[in-house]
C-alpha cells in the first residue's frame, strides 16, 4: 500500500491550470523526485499533497485513507503522517534547534509552551535523538539563526523524525544550498529512506542529482507530468 497516492489532481488559478490530471505514488522506504522547470507545477503539486491547497479536482490518499475530505482535528492529526521540509527551512529563527523541533513534534500546543519548555521529559529526549541522527549532536541549544544554511535544513528534516511523520515532502529543500552542502542533504533523506523505512517525495532543479540520490524520477511540464519515470 502506498504512504501516499493522488489521483487527478487538477488545479487552475484564473485561466492558468497548474496542475492538470496528474497522479502519483510514493511507498514506504522510496526516494522519489519530481524534476521540472520553475512554474512546471512542482509546488503546486505539493501544496495539494498537503492541503495547504485544495485541489478543483482528483483525490489523496494517505497511509490508505482519504486525506481529500478532512477537516479540523482528523486533518491535523493527518498531516502529522507528513512531515514538510521547504526551501528556506520555515524555522522560528529565534528559538533553538531542540524548540524548533518540539513545536513540529507538539503541533497544536502554543509555541509559548515550547518558549518557556513545558513540555513532556519524553518529548525532549526523541527531539534529541532526532537532532542526533541528522548530525547536530552539539547544536542541540543553538539558536536556529546563527545556524548555516545546511544545518538550519538539518533541523527542518529533525522536526520531521521527531513528529513520526511516514512521509517527508521536500520542496526544493537544497535550492539556496552550495553544491556539496546540497548532496550532504540529499544523502540524508535517502539514509532515512533505508534505516528508517520513511519515504521522501522532493522537487528538484537538478537532474544529476535526482539520478544520483532517488529510486524514481518524475518530469512535470506544463502542470502534467510527462515521460517514463526512471
Amino acid at each position: 500500500m502506498p504512504v501516499l497516492a493522488a489521483e487527478g489532481l487538477a488545479k487552475s488559478y484564473g485561466t492558468r491550470h497548474a496542475l492538470v490530471d496528474a497522479s502519483i505514488e510514493v511507498n514506504s522506504g522510496e526516494f522519489v523526485a519530481v524534476l521540472g522547470a520553475s512554474g512546471s507545477g512542482k509546488t503546486t503539486l505539493f501544496r495539494c499533497l498537503t492541503r495547504l491547497a485544495e485541489p478543483d479536482a482528483g483525490s489523496v490518499t494517505l497511509c490508505g485513507q482519504s486525506f481529500s475530505g478532512l477537516q479540523g482535528r482528523p486533518l491535523a492529526d493527518a498531516r502529522r503522517q507528513i512531515g514538510v521540509v521547504f526551501q528556506q527551512f520555515n524555522l522560528v529563527r529565534r528559538l533553538s534547534a531542540i524548540d524548533n523541533v518540539l513545536a513540529g513534534r507538539l503541533a497544536g500546543v502554543p509555541l509559548w509552551r515550547v518558549m518557556t519548555r513545558q513540555f513532556d521529559h519524553a518529548d525532549e529526549r526523541i527531539a534529541v535523538e532526532a537532532l542526533v541522527a541528522v548530525g547536530l549532536a552539539d547544536h542541540i541549544d543553538q539558536r536556529a539563526d546563527t545556524l548555516s544554511g545546511g544545518q538550519q535544513q538539518r533541523v527542518a528534516i529533525a522536526r520531521a523524525i521527531a513528529q513520526n511523520s511516514r512521509i517527508i515532502l521536500a520542496d526544493e529543500p537544497v535550492a539556496s544550498l552550495d553544491p556539496e552542502t546540497a548532496e550532504q542533504i540529499l544523502g540524508l533523506l535517502h539514509g532515512l529512506t533505508r534505516s528508517r523505512g520513511m519515504a521522501v517525495l522532493t522537487t528538484l532543479h537538478q537532474p544529476h542529482l535526482a539520478e544520483k540520490f532517488s529510486d524514481r524520477a518524475l518530469h512535470m511540464e506544463a502542470g502534467r507530468f510527462v515521460g517514463n519515470p526512471h
